[in-house]
């Protein structure tokens, strides 16, 4: 089984510029609440750092971190906000690209009453073009036992 788990750097940025500034903003309520002054210095730009650093990889790793396994057989997709759980090559008719703005593409599977599920080939730093033809190989690649219909594609 083939994995994939590349961190993807600009949502851990977007992470540590979520914790910066929130970190920054506590610091300076905080510091007025209590000495009426906004002291900061050196010390405060290390803490700060700190929070920040292990803040923001905390939530990049609950919310933005995809690892994705895939085989002949199916794959997994572990993404928080999402459902984790193995999906089947053969549970999906039809495959396309799309392009969700900013440069990113998902490869989009669809089912036959109409689910889909998106896999972050720009996240995974999958080429998604190369990787929407590998997926649309693995779905045809169904036995005759399990239907002869003719498989939609989506480009």
């Amino acid at each position: 089984m083939k994995t994939l788990a590349p961190i993807q750097w600009m949502n851990l940025a977007k992470s540590l510029i979520i914790f910066f500034i929130i970190s920054s903003i506590v610091w300076i309520a905080a510091n007025y609440v209590m000495f009426r002054e906004f002291f900061i210095g050196w010390p405060v730009l290390l803490g700060n750092a700190l929070v920040t650093g292990v803040g923001g990889w905390w939530w990049y790793r609950r919310e933005y971190h995809a690892v994705f396994s895939w085989d002949q057989q199916g794959f997994r997709l572990r993404r928080s906000g999402g459902d984790n759980s193995p999906k089947k090559w053969r549970d999906f008719s039809r495959v396309s690209l799309f392009h969700e703005g900013y440069g990113r593409f998902v490869v989009r599977l669809y089912q036959d009453d109409g689910a889909r599920v998106d896999i972050p080939a720009s996240d995974l730093k999958l080429d998604p073009s190369d990787f929407r033809f590998e997926v649309m190989e693995l779905i045809e690649s169904k036995s005759p036992a399990e239907g002869s219909r003719s498989l939609g594609k989506e480009s």
